[in-house]
């Protein structure tokens, strides 16, 4: 399966958008089908930061936040993050006027994602993993200290977080311990443009719910099944 990007800013010509298009008609040789649908988007910001490449897998569920955003996001987040919680800590927690939060919250209860009991709203147990696994890639030609940089600010949000480099250059640093120390993943690029994984990923769970509940919504919008 080919990926097509979804770009939401062209990327600036040079060196790394050349290896950025070779990259992406190489990406299911590094990243293996799912069960799951997935797509991938580029310069897609992110909070602060605005990653290379996201190639996220969703729950076919998440398409009934088609048409929502934030707040809904914000309270999915908080959901996740505590478990359950009544109306009026939810309304102080995220922020939102009394009106608006129960509209949002009768939204996200249609929708299948949250549920009610006694005045106790919680997270429908499938939303907690809606989004199975979202890898962040980061392209650079020679500022490798950079590329981990920005690898390890993706980590915020991503399940798999990678730097993609040219071959020499990611075989030089497959060592650092600070790949190992923050789970930074290794993609090395040939001339030819081949893929080699210098060092896989582990996985490990977002940090920032919050940001992960916007992906999730924009999955629901740019994914196709």
């Amino acid at each position: 399966m080919s990926f097509t990007v979804k770009y939401f800013r062209k990327p600036r010509p040079g060196p790394e958008a050349m290896m950025e298009t070779h990259l992406v008609s190489r990406l299911p040789e590094a990243f293996p089908e799912t069960p799951y649908p997935r797509w991938a988007a580029g310069s897609l910001p992110v909070g602060a930061g605005m990653p290379d490449l996201l190639i996220i897998s969703c729950d076919p569920q998440v398409f009934a936040l088609t048409d929502l955003e934030l707040p809904h996001s914000d309270i999915l987040a908080y959901l996740k993050a505590v478990g359950c919680a009544r109306f009026e800590t939810i309304v102080e927690r995220v922020k939102l006027p009394r009106k608006r939060a129960m509209r949002c919250l009768d939204i996200l209860a249609e929708a299948g994602a949250v549920s009610e009991n006694r005045g106790i709203f919680s997270m429908v147990s499938l939303w907690r993993n809606i989004l199975p696994e979202i890898i962040a890639v980061e392209v650079k030609v020679q500022d490798w200290r950079k590329a981990l940089d920005q690898a390890m600010r993706n980590s915020l949000f991503a399940h798999r977080t990678y730097a993609a480099m040219p071959a020499a250059v990611a075989n030089r640093i497959k060592s650092e311990a600070v790949l190992r120390k923050f789970g930074v993943g290794l993609l090395a690029m040939e001339a030819d443009g081949e893929i080699t994984v210098v060092r896989r990923a582990p996985y490990r769970q977002p940090r920032v719910w919050t940001y992960y509940y916007q992906l999730a919504c924009r999955t629901a919008q740019y994914c196709e099944t």
